[in-house]
């Protein structure tokens, strides 16, 4: 959890997410000499601030994006969004600006409707804010800022650990707009003819999906994968006996998302656990259902 929660304080909203390449790229190279097998790190500009690892000899590629929801600072102090962030007046925010930390406080001015930051200087323009870390976990669940999509990424490295063959990504820009996972699409399908992916990420607990329940395999969101392909990762669950739950959903997206727009024929199912006040300071998710999450990887990651 200590890992978790430093993933959870990184700054990289979209468009920013170099501070988090850096402090992945550390991090495995530090830690890939106890894994079962020793991946073939991709750093490219290529793939800009992207991050592939290439396990043995891959067949299926897991994505993890690295971005968060966050705010743009505009003019006077005014703040735009960055993705979808669910904010109140008053929360804690922070950032960087030649190189020296940033802390503030969100203002939302009703009358005008639009939305303010309230430091003591007129901060320039371009200047991102983040939801200040405010981390904490019990033996039943775990309340943080931005555990979408930390949390997608922490379950990634845990299945690294004894991955044999396989490929992480690590991507930018789910948030807000997408282009990396193109991309990346195109590296992988033509270096290693990857053709199936799974998507470890973050979605809302609904009147259908009940945090605690168990891990989440989505039917569909705003866009529909391949119904054979999604057929097959439930039966291998089911075998296993991993408690998952059935998601249908009309809207939001994922990495899978980008992923179907390209002219690239690899399928998607997306995985992830269910989480409470999506967006916000304070998103919630269930210990159990994460470490389902982590079983259900670590299985299909073998059996795909």
């Amino acid at each position: 959890m200590e890992f978790l929660k430093k993933l959870c304080s990184v700054h990289a909203p979209s468009g920013e997410e170099l501070r988090m390449k850096e402090f992945i790229l550390s991090w495995v190279d530090n830690h890939k000499k106890e894994w079962k097998t020793k991946p073939v790190i991709i750093d490219d500009p290529d793939i800009q601030d992207s991050v592939v690892l290439v396990f043995g000899k891959p067949r299926t590629a897991i994505f993890a994006h690295m971005d968060s929801t966050g705010f743009t600072v505009r003019y006077k102090n005014e703040l735009i969004f960055i993705g979808g962030p669910d904010f109140n007046n008053g929360n804690k925010l922070v950032g960087f600006h030649n190189g020296n930390k940033i802390e503030t406080s969100l203002l939302v001015k009703k009358k005008i409707k639009k939305l303010f930051c309230d430091h003591k200087t007129i901060l320039p323009a371009g200047t991102s804010l983040t939801y200040k870390p405010d981390f904490h976990v019990s033996e039943k669940e775990i309340i943080s800022p931005y555990l979408d999509n930390r949390l997608g990424m922490w379950v990634a490295l845990q299945v690294a650990k004894t991955l044999e063959n396989g490929i992480l990504v690590f991507s930018c820009n789910e948030e807000h707009g997408g282009g990396s996972v193109e991309k990346i699409a195109k590296f992988i399908f033509e270096k290693y003819k990857i053709r199936q992916a799974l998507i470890s990420d973050i979605t809302w607990a609904t009147e259908g999906i009940f945090i605690g329940k168990g891990v989440v395999v989505s039917l569909r969101d705003k866009f529909i994968p391949r119904k054979s392909y999604i057929d097959k990762i439930c039966e291998i669950l089911k075998s296993k006996n991993v408690q998952f739950q059935s998601e249908v959903e009309s809207s939001g997206s994922s990495d899978g998302g980008y992923l179907q727009r390209t002219s690239y024929p690899i399928d998607w199912c997306f995985i992830g656990v269910p989480e409470e006040n999506n967006h916000s300071d304070h998103e919630k998710v269930s210990v159990s259902d994460v470490s389902e999450m982590v079983n259900a990887y670590k299985i299909l990651m073998c059996e795909l």
